[in-house]
């Protein structure tokens, strides 16, 4: 059975894992992202896969940043959390160290592409993720191939107006509106919180209160969940998925998601053109898994077929 080394390579850890044809992951370890610089991480990055050379059929990179569709040098662009990144040819020079193919994806896109290669998006024609963290990751797969569009921008939902009364405006994107900080801002206010309190809140407290059932943790819920919808429809309207899913850590609270289908359902229920599809909402199922399963998808299909 073949083999693919596959690595995700985030803002605090760098993933790796051997994985087979089937998608099921073997060895596998991780690292701190403990660098300063692009030979750094590199240098990391291709002592992680030496061992597993002669036995992997190509290494797969999961990274933050935007990379360009048909780019044979996988040059990162931005780098996310990792400036030192930006402008560097890691598919290239992992290639040439490693002496084996190298695909490089986006870390959202990677995601997406994990759950439709083995998670919720199975069998869709059309499916999205939404990552939820500091901002909101993920991407599109349609008919198997994840959207990158013109810039190999598409499914950065952050960069996304919540508020269009501002304008182009920072505050009002849903990287501020609709990250996991947003619903815990919303649900502090609800309680009357201080700012210093606020800040020692974490999402474990969060879903504490709401899990126990306090009346003001759960409003705030709702209110995030109200927003979380409308940008799901705006999506239905421009993308028209068969399913969201939802994945991020705060994705694995049951509250959350039913609250977002609960709001989806309220919404929907009055609204008179039903020709607007109302969107299914599910659970992304891979975790932290969905990067390194999505880059190998990418990686077997520029074996088999190239880049495209």
């Amino acid at each position: 059975m073949a083999s693919y080394f596959a690595v995700d390579i985030g803002g605090t850890q760098v993933k790796w894992a051997n994985v087979d044809d089937t998608y099921a992951l073997h060895e596998r370890g991780r690292i701190g992202t403990d660098f300063s610089s692009q030979d750094e991480l590199i240098d990391a990055v291709v002592a992680l896969a030496q061992p597993w050379l002669k036995q992997s059929r190509g290494v797969a990179l999961s990274v933050p940043g935007t990379v360009r569709t048909n780019d044979p040098t996988g040059t990162v662009i931005g780098g996310g959390a990792l400036d030192y990144m930006d402008g560097c040819a890691l598919g290239r020079r992992v290639s040439q160290a490693c002496g084996l193919p190298v695909a490089v994806t986006n870390d959202g896109k990677s995601c997406a592409l994990g759950e439709y290669a083995m998670g919720a998006l199975m069998g869709s024609s059309v499916g999205v993720v939404i990552a939820i963290g500091t901002g909101l990751g993920g991407g599109i797969v349609a008919d198997g191939h994840v959207l990158s569009g013109a810039h190999g921008f598409a499914g950065e939902f952050s960069f996304v107006p919540t508020d269009y009364a501002p304008g182009l405006d920072v505050e009002s994107m849903a990287a501020r509106g609709l990250g996991w900080s947003s619903l815990r801002d919303i649900v502090c206010k609800e309680k009357g919180l201080s700012p210093s309190e606020r800040q020692a809140t974490d999402g474990h407290m969060v879903f504490q209160w709401i899990n126990d059932g306090d009346a003001a943790a759960r409003r705030g819920l709702t209110a995030y969940a109200r927003r979380f919808a409308m940008l799901l429809f705006s999506l239905q309207a421009i993308v028209d998925p068969d399913v969201f899913a939802i994945g991020g850590g705060i994705s694995a609270q049951d509250a959350l998601i039913e609250a977002i289908r609960q709001q989806v359902d309220e919404q929907y229920e009055p609204w008179p053109l039903k020709q607007l599809p109302k969107p299914h909402v599910v659970r992304a199922l891979h975790g932290n898994d969905a990067n390194l399963l999505g880059a190998t998808y990418e990686l077997r299909r520029h074996l088999e077929v190239g880049p495209t």
